[in-house]
């Protein structure tokens, strides 16, 4: 409980500090914050070695969305359920008609991380824009935060800048790797957590 007490302290700090509003939930950023308006915000998209498509939050806000009402959970020991808004990959890459030609995804970060997945894998994830009804500040993730609902969020990526469909042979990659994450962990474990959105501890 302390842990979490002092995480919250200093998340709430951070967000005063950068003139945001402090959410729920402890901070997941694990370097520094990039330097973005909002409104400027554009994420390429594309597949290896063709033109990128640039998407605004106003053209990925148009697209089919999810509306999900879901917990987010850390190693940390809390969890956290609210409602979330965002778009799928698969809705995504829709927009593009040779996308099955591409296994592999490469995603890069506004910090120059980056993360391979295969693109069947990273169906399970989403591209999370609002939590609770707001979008997500770059504290918290935003304006594009990638994450997998089944996972711990130390698993997510944060800050998403370009999307990019490759071919060929790769390993899986996360830039968290070096921390000590491993992907065979990444799956919320069943336990005792505190629920941030009850006040009190509960069991997942």
């Amino acid at each position: 409980m302390s842990q979490f007490r002092s995480l919250y302290l200093k998340q709430t700090q951070t967000a005063e500090h950068l003139g945001e509003k402090s959410r729920p939930w402890p901070a997941t950023y694990s370097q520094g914050l990039p330097k973005l308006q909002t409104g400027e915000y554009s994420m390429q998209v594309r597949c290896e070695n063709q033109l990128p498509r640039g998407m605004t939050l106003k053209q990925l806000s148009t697209l089919p969305g999810f509306t999900e009402s879901r917990r987010v959970s850390s190693q940390a020991g809390w969890t956290y359920y609210g409602q979330w808004k965002g778009v799928s990959f698969q809705t995504l890459f829709n927009l593009f008609a040779t996308t099955h030609l591409y296994p592999w995804v490469r995603l890069e970060t506004m910090n120059n991380e980056e993360i391979l997945i295969e693109r069947s894998q990273l169906m399970n994830y989403r591209l999370v824009l609002e939590c609770d009804g707001e979008p997500l500040s770059p504290l918290y993730g935003g304006p594009v935060w990638i994450h997998n609902f089944d996972y711990y969020v130390e698993y997510s990526l944060a800050h998403i800048k370009n999307i990019i469909l490759i071919q060929g042979e790769h390993e899986y990659r996360h830039p968290h790797q070096k921390l000590g994450y491993d992907l065979q962990d990444a799956r919320v474990k069943p336990g005792q957590y505190y629920a941030i959105h009850h006040e009190k501890i509960a069991s997942l």
